[in-house]
């Protein structure tokens, strides 16, 4: 078993930190693991990645190659296009949308979207809303590890027993949220992934996701069927785009009748 995965996003926004989780539960897990990282901004907007690289036998190298990367893991949606030459063909993104102004030629939010959401497996989120659920916006990077955990060769109790143990010295109140926003994280993946497999378009999913705001639990099953037929239909395009410039909370039940 080989998985490489590339964790990415700006300075401040917590991106080793989910490298750290990621690579205490793959110790956890028994695997063996390398990593590289880059963080020669300390200052928040700087470009800040790591690259894991996960395996049942020892790693030689920590390097990624172009097109073998299983996933790409960003909290930025910018930084998430940069490394897609790395995935390989069937590999994922899992984002948050927010867009971190950091350079005055940042592209234009509309371009930027169209791009990110052409690719064919994606689940985009609204980290910052779903921060804000789980109970502190300090949480965002959280809420995009726990959107990637059922991706990963980890169990999902790993990843959270690391996250209790890392922020236990912060006292319950944190832990909990940090749980809460990895559970509001994977129950968005999960139901992108539902929807997917339904046959429903990525582009519809992802602008239709990421405008949901998730509990910290799965999504009812009847709300996801719900979902699944109504996103089918001629109109789901021009539904899930207006919903996404809308840019309003959508609760997961809240599905539209027309």
């Amino acid at each position: 078993m080989n998985y490489d995965l590339v964790v990415c996003g700006v300075g401040g926004q917590g991106v080793l930190t989910i490298a750290a989780v990621i690579d205490r539960a793959i110790h956890d897990a028994g695997l063996y693991l390398k990593q590289s990282e880059v963080h020669g901004m300390a200052q928040r907007g700087g470009a800040v990645s790591a690259f894991v690289r996960i395996s049942d036998q020892p790693v030689a190298s920590d390097l990624i190659a172009e097109g073998t990367a299983s996933m790409v893991l960003s909290v930025e949606p910018m930084e998430a296009l940069r490394y897609t030459q790395l995935l390989r063909p069937d590999g994922c993104i899992v984002t948050d949308i927010t867009p971190m102004v950091n350079v005055a030629v940042y592209p234009k939010p509309a371009a930027l979207y169209e791009v990110l959401f052409s690719a064919p497996r994606l689940v985009a989120i609204n980290g910052t809303r779903l921060a804000h659920k789980a109970g502190s916006i300090k949480v965002q990077n959280v809420v995009v590890l726990g959107a990637a955990a059922s991706f990963l060769p980890l169990p999902p109790e790993l990843l959270e027993a690391q996250l209790r143990t890392l922020f236990a010295p912060k006292g319950e109140r944190i832990v909990k949220a940090n749980i809460n926003a990895f559970r509001i994280g994977d129950a968005a993946s999960r139901f992108a992934a539902a929807l997917l497999a339904a046959g429903v378009a990525p582009a519809v999913i992802a602008r239709v996701a990421s405008q949901i705001v998730f509990e910290p639990e799965a999504v009812a099953p009847s709300c996801v069927a719900a979902w699944c037929q109504r996103l089918l239909r001629a109109d789901a395009g021009q539904l899930a785009q207006g919903l996404f410039e809308a840019d309003q909370a959508v609760a997961p039940d809240a599905v539209p009748v027309v």
